[in-house]
């Protein structure tokens, strides 16, 4: 898709963008922060899109003669973004016209990356500012439907996640408490319905990811109950029994808005139980070769939310 070409003129300082993240807007509102209404230069800053999500920087005067260029790398939103270009910008501004006031107190929120070369030639040392600190850890708490399906037919479930990684990284530990419905088996003369419950503890990791998306693949390590309950037979029994098992599962997921704190995700899992959960009709006097299914597949819809 062809990226759409945005300007915007901030006072005689002209900002191109190719592409939205950061958009012309984006940056335009980060500079009017650092430059004000003093800039009286006439240089042109284009903005484009660099492999694994970076963001290269050009600055040429009015005449077209390039200044300097830079790649910087991705920021994890778009404002993020938008306001390492205008630092750079306003810093390399303020180098180049010693009329541009710049307001360094206002830079706290961002670390400016050191000016090109070809700048640093011309102009006067600028201050260093004072990144603000990052989190290194990431936490995230979710919630999931589950579509269970056993014996040809579905049964409703939900799962709870906890998630902790590094900032931005591509692995997640993950704890999560999980239940499904009741399915039920024909076993004439009568039925047999369960359900289980499980904790699962895991990591997940991204194995692609694009600026405001991911696939990820996971695996865990599975302990639950299970409860069976038989009916229309002579003796009617309900047990319950622990087992042990594996999960692997694939999602895709999605960041909302600026920060990405609100992540949407749909997924497929397949627990697989160690345990053969035969069934023993009372009465017939042999026991049936009928047992609960050892491999559980789910499909998911859920949400995360990071902080």
């Amino acid at each position: 898709m062809a990226a759409v070409l945005a300007t915007y003129l901030l006072a005689a300082l002209t900002v191109q963008a190719a592409g939205e993240c950061p958009g012309a807007g984006e940056v335009e509102r980060e500079l009017s922060r650092l430059l004000g209404d003093e800039s009286a230069a006439r240089d042109v800053a284009t903005v484009a899109d660099a492999a694994d999500g970076a963001v290269t920087l050009a600055l040429a005067d009015a005449s077209g003669q390039p200044i300097g260029a830079r790649t910087l790398p991705r920021a994890r939103t778009c404002r993020e973004q938008a306001k390492a270009v205008a630092v750079t910008l306003a810093i390399w501004e303020a180098q180049l016209h010693p009329e541009i006031s710049l307001g360094l107190e206002r830079l706290a929120s961002a670390e400016p990356p050191p000016p090109p070369p070809e700048v640093a030639a011309v102009a006067r040392a600028a201050p260093a500012s004072t990144p603000s600190p990052r989190s290194a850890r990431e936490m995230t708490i979710g919630v999931a439907a589950l579509g269970d399906l056993q014996s040809s037919a579905w049964a409703p479930g939900v799962r709870l996640e906890l998630g902790v990684g590094p900032y931005d990284g591509r692995w997640r530990a993950r704890f999560a408490l999980a239940s499904v419905g009741h399915h039920t088996l024909d076993l004439p003369p009568g039925h047999v319905s369960w359900w289980r419950a499980f904790v699962q503890l895991g990591a997940d990791v991204a194995v692609v990811r694009g600026r405001h998306w991911a696939g990820v693949l996971g695996a865990g390590v599975l302990g639950g109950v299970v409860s069976i309950a038989g009916g229309g037979f002579p003796v009617d029994r309900t047990t319950r029994s622990l087992d042990l098992g594996g999960e692997a599962r694939a999602r895709l997921e999605f960041q909302l808005g600026q920060e990405g704190r609100v992540r949407p995700w749909v997924g497929a899992l397949v627990a697989m139980w160690v345990r053969r959960q035969s069934l023993d009709i009372q009465g017939q006097g042999t026991m049936t070769d009928a047992a609960l299914p050892r491999a559980e597949p789910m499909a998911a819809l859920g949400a995360d939310f990071a902080w």
